[in-house]
């Protein structure tokens, strides 16, 4: 109860940050149904917050000068005007705005939460706040889905954030914090830091851009691929919850009850077998378990891939954080546009192949930038001597 008391102002914007995530898929196709436009014209809405991402890599330190609680306060004005353009917005350039005010509002709160959590008990503190957005991202779809059974429209849902988000829009939140040791920011651009970019850096790099662009297909297009297996709008946006459910599950178990396997292999296999579900299932109770199976599966694979960059010793560690949340951004911006451009032309089951194909090239890539010698985050645990 201490860390939720202590933490509350990390676990409000990471839980905004989750339901935004869990809301991507209901919103694309609740917003082209209540717009009365084809969804690739949507296309772009999962898309906003990496083009926010990208930005925050390059502004965050500076931002954060002023204070943690300052860049809280100006994300939750940005978040509520977004989210308020999405639900409300009867155009698609209102839609577009929302989308890119909601993007970025939610890159505030990812920049400041290392700088709000500090350095004690880091891991412990983090992990609370990933699982309340893990928790909000499970319970934002099943919402959305009942407010679009008892209201006009489910967009209305997107808006939930606003209730526990408002008292950071307290004056005293943009004062600018008193000189002084604070906590360590983790946010750096990678120019301003010694070293330099190697080979290895690099695919290590690219394994985080297309693990991330895998996830986001399933993040944006999962409820799409519903409907056209016969959901309708409404149990669609609730049924794409079964993917962050798996997610949830699949964080839980982690990487270390894999036993002696890769996790990036096995979070491959997983996510492959789910993605030919995905593409080849015809009933809606079968494409309902491919999602579960796909959360379960790439569940593990953002964490160990962001782990295999951070080994990499040519760079700071604060740098390449800097780079992990630069390659989410890439992946983000591009992913749910370039499906968008594929459900335009072929059915978008099918747009559902590019996942085998990602999860292929993460697997050549880590394969090409092994693990450092050093590590044993890939081979199996020594038996305990009695």
């Amino acid at each position: 109860m201490t860390v939720l008391v202590r933490d509350r102002r990390v676990i409000a914007i990471q839980a905004a940050i989750g339901w935004c995530l869990g809301g991507l898929g209901p919103a694309l196709i609740i917003g082209a149904r209540d717009l009365d436009v084809a969804r690739y014209q949507l296309s772009w809405l999962g898309s906003t917050f990496g083009f926010a991402l990208l930005g925050a890599g390059v502004v965050g330190r500076r931002a954060l000068g002023r204070g943690p609680m300052a860049v809280i306060a100006a994300g939750t004005v940005m978040l509520i005007m977004g989210t308020g353009l999405l639900a409300l917005g009867d155009r698609l350039s209102l839609l577009a705005v929302g989308g890119l005010l909601q993007g970025a509002g939610s890159s505030a709160f990812l920049i400041a939460t290392p700088a709000l959590v500090g350095q004690e008990d880091r891991a412990h503190r983090l992990a609370v706040a990933v699982g309340a957005s893990s928790v909000a991202g499970l319970l934002a779809p099943g919402v959305i889905a009942l407010a679009d059974h008892i209201l006009w429209t489910g967009r209305v849902a997107l808006m939930l954030p606003i209730l526990w988000l408002i008292p950071f829009l307290a004056p005293a939140n943009w004062r600018r914090p008193t000189p002084g040791p604070g906590p360590e920011i983790l946010i750096a651009s990678p120019a301003s830091a010694r070293g330099s970019m190697t080979r290895d850096t690099w695919l290590r790099w690219l394994v985080i851009v297309l693990g991330v662009s895998a996830e986001f297909c399933f993040w944006t297009w999962g409820a799409a691929r519903l409907v056209d297996g016969g959901a309708t709008d409404a149990a669609a946006s609730g049924l794409v919850a079964s993917f962050a459910i798996g997610m949830a599950l699949g964080r839980l178990i982690g990487p270390r009850h894999v036993g002696s396997l890769n996790p990036i292999h096995v979070s491959a296999i997983v996510t492959t077998i789910a993605a030919a579900i995905i593409i080849s299932g015809a009933d809606l109770g079968v494409l309902v378990v491919g999602l579960f199976l796909a959360g379960l599966g790439i569940a593990v694979l953002y964490p160990v891939a962001l782990a295999l960059l951070l080994e990499d010793g040519n760079l700071p560690e604060a740098s390449l954080i800097a780079l992990a949340a630069y390659a989410s951004g890439v992946a983000i911006t591009i992913t749910p546009s370039l499906l968008g451009a594929l459900d335009r032309v072929i059915p978008i089951q099918y747009a559902f192949g590019l996942v085998p194909i990602l999860m292929a090239s993460v697997v050549w890539f880590t394969r090409a930038a092994p693990p450092s010698p050093s590590s044993k985050r890939f081979k199996p645990a020594a038996p305990r001597r009695r």
